[in-house]
C-alpha cells in the first residue's frame, strides 16, 4: 500500500503526516501505516500498558509479567523516527527543534553525569530511550550519553547538511577535564639552595 511513495504525493503526506504528528504530540497512527511498517505489536503494547492500572502495572511488572512501559515506549519511539526521516529527509524546524533540545541535554549528562538526577528537566522515558542508566557510576553515564550524542549529532548531520559537533565539544570537554585535573595535582614544595654556601666560623685571614 505505501511501497510507491515516491511516485503517489497523497500517500507520502499521509504516511509523513501521521508519523510526524505520533512523534510530536503523540497523535494515534492509522492501522494501515502500523501494520506496513511493522509498528502495529508495540504500538498495541504500549497502549495496553498505557491504559493499565498502575497498581496492577507496578504488580506485574515486578512479576515480570508485563515489559517496562517505557523500554517498549523507546523502541518504538526509535522505530517511528527512522521510517519518519526516511520517508522525510529533510523535516521541518519544529521537529529538529524538538531533537535539538534532547541533543543539549545528552551534552549536558556528558558533561555533568550527576545531571541523570534532575528529575525536573531529564525525565525516566529521556534516559531509557537513549540508552543511559543513572543507576551506573557517573563515568558510565557519562560514556553512555556521549554515544547517544553522536549518534543523535550524525542524524542532525544527514537531515540537515550541517557539520557534526560531536567531535568538537568532546575535545574540549577533555581538554577542561585535563585543566582540572592539573590545577588539582599536588604542588611540590620547594627549596631555595644556596649554589655556594658559607662556611661558618671561618674567619678572615690577617
Amino acid at each position: 500500500m505505501y511501497s510507491n511513495l515516491e511516485s503517489d504525493e497523497g500517500k507520502r503526506r499521509e504516511v509523513i503526516s501521521a508519523l510526524y504528528w505520533s512523534l510530536m504530540q503523540n497523535w494515534n497512527i492509522p492501522q494501515s501505516i502500523q501494520d506496513y511498517y511493522g509498528f502495529s505489536e508495540d504500538y498495541r503494547l504500549y497502549h495496553q500498558l498505557e491504559d493499565m492500572d498502575s497498581d496492577v502495572y507496578n504488580r506485574k511488572r515486578e512479576a515480570g509479567e508485563v515489559p517496562d512501559i517505557l523500554e517498549v515506549d523507546a523502541r518504538l519511539t526509535h522505530a517511528v523516527e527512522k521510517v519518519f526521516e526516511t520517508v522525510f529527509p529533510h523535516p521541518p524546524a519544529e521537529y529538529l527543534d524538538k531533537l535539538n533540545e534532547d541533543l543539549q541535554k545528552l551534552g549536558q549528562i556528558a558533561a555533568m553525569p550527576d545531571a541523570v538526577h534532575d528529575i525536573l528537566h531529564i525525565s525516566p522515558a529521556f534516559l531509557v530511550r537513549y540508552g543511559i542508566d543513572k543507576k551506573d557510576s557517573p563515568e558510565e553515564c557519562s560514556r553512555q550519553a556521549e554515544k547517544a550524542y553522536r549518534e543523535l549529532d550524525a542524524r542532525f548531520v544527514r537531515m540537515t547538511g550541517r557539520r557534526p559537533y560531536a567531535d568538537e565539544l568532546f575535545a574540549s570537554l577533555k581538554r577542561k577535564t585535563e585543566d582540572v585535573a592539573k590545577e588539582n595535582r599536588p604542588k611540590q614544595s620547594h627549596r631555595t639552595i644556596l649554589r655556594n654556601p658559607l662556611s661558618k666560623g671561618r674567619k678572615m685571614g690577617l
